[in-house]
């Protein structure tokens, strides 16, 4: 059987190269093999870009709605076959958005519809989208406060350490350095931020829907981390035993006892969120033992059956869509007629 192709892949590939585009699952079988490695970097990358987002508007909801908008008119100019640099994008003053449909948005990012209209209703008060007639607009100039200078930097240090991994692979080819990756971005970024989108608006979206909000989720998340970052640690100094897989090293973290939690002042420290939300979302996720409370107010990750299947299956859908990411990309950069200028 033919792999699948991605449609779009395929419409920037060559005829000669199309069947020597990487495949996903050879990408997804490497990075198993290497899960300590692809972590580290992955972890380092997300948690910057999710404590970044929340900055902009101290509310991921409303951020979420807005990347979903801007990925629209990232869909349409690809629907049109035009596809800007960074440079270009951020120079235009306005770009339309095809329509608003507040019941689809509300149906894509599962949030209530009431809750959609709100934050499109804010994102309207200031200036960030806007109506001239029947048409809607996104107004350029005002989202230059989520320019992701920072974010193409960091993604372009993830891409560039696995294309290392990957490069011991005769498949995959030379490994592609961080300039270069940096380079292609800028010069093709809607469609390099299209896929970027996709996968940070389906990993937002399912952390939402089990931990209820996002806020909840990346207090959480800066708990995991701790003990992920202390397992990762331990394993490269061959104290324990590296896990063999994604899911391995998601069954080793649960068994893991770190030395120390992290408190709620760290935690609203690290993500942004001011310590008195912090601490109620900590309250309700103790009750539901997602976490546990030493003598010392530090928290750590709970371990009950009950919670574990769900967060497993998220963790491995991530895990794989990342790495659908990370191959499109590498197939954009060595096997399509989009070339660094």
């Amino acid at each position: 059987m033919n792999k699948p192709v991605d449609i779009k892949i395929a419409q920037f590939t060559k005829p000669d190269n199309l069947e020597q585009t990487i495949d996903s699952s050879s990408v997804w079988e490497i990075f198993q093999k290497n899960n300590n490695e692809v972590l580290k970097h992955f972890i380092k990358f997300q948690q910057t870009w999710v404590n970044q987002a929340y900055t902009v508007f101290k509310d991921f909801d409303t951020y979420l709605v807005l990347i979903y908008l801007i990925n629209k008119v990232f869909l349409n100019l690809s629907d049109r076959f035009h596809y800007m640099s960074f440079e270009s994008f951020y120079n235009q003053e306005k770009l339309s958005i095809d329509k608003i449909n507040l019941i689809e948005i509300s149906k894509d990012l599962n949030i209530p519809k009431e809750t959609i209209r709100r934050k499109v209703n804010f994102l309207q008060d200031q200036g960030i989208i806007y109506r001239d007639g029947k048409s809607i607009f996104l107004n350029v100039s005002k989202i230059a406060i989520q320019k992701p200078v920072t974010s193409i930097g960091l993604i372009a240090a993830c891409l560039a350490k696995f294309s290392n991994i990957l490069s011991s692979q005769k498949w995959f080819g030379d490994k592609i350095s961080q300039e270069t990756i940096v380079k292609f971005i800028q010069d093709h970024f809607t469609v390099s931020w299209e896929y970027f989108f996709r996968f940070q608006i389906s990993y937002l979206v399912r952390h939402r829907t089990f931990f209820g909000d996002l806020e909840s989720w990346n207090v959480w998340g800066s708990i995991a981390l701790v003990q992920m970052r202390e397992l990762i640690e331990k394993t490269e100094k061959q104290i324990i035993d590296p896990p063999s897989n994604f899911k391995d090293f998601y069954l080793h973290l649960l068994k893991h006892k770190a030395k120390r939690g992290i408190n709620a002042s760290s935690i609203s420290d690290i993500s942004a969120i001011p310590r008195a939300t912090v601490i109620r979302k900590l309250k309700v996720m103790e009750k539901k033992k997602l976490i546990n409370r030493n003598k010392n107010l530090e928290y750590s990750i709970g371990s009950q059956p009950v919670h574990l299947k769900g967060l497993e299956e998220n963790y491995l859908i991530h895990q794989k869509l990342w790495s659908n990411f990370t191959t499109t990309m590498y197939n954009l950069m060595k096997h399509s007629k989009l070339k660094v200028n």
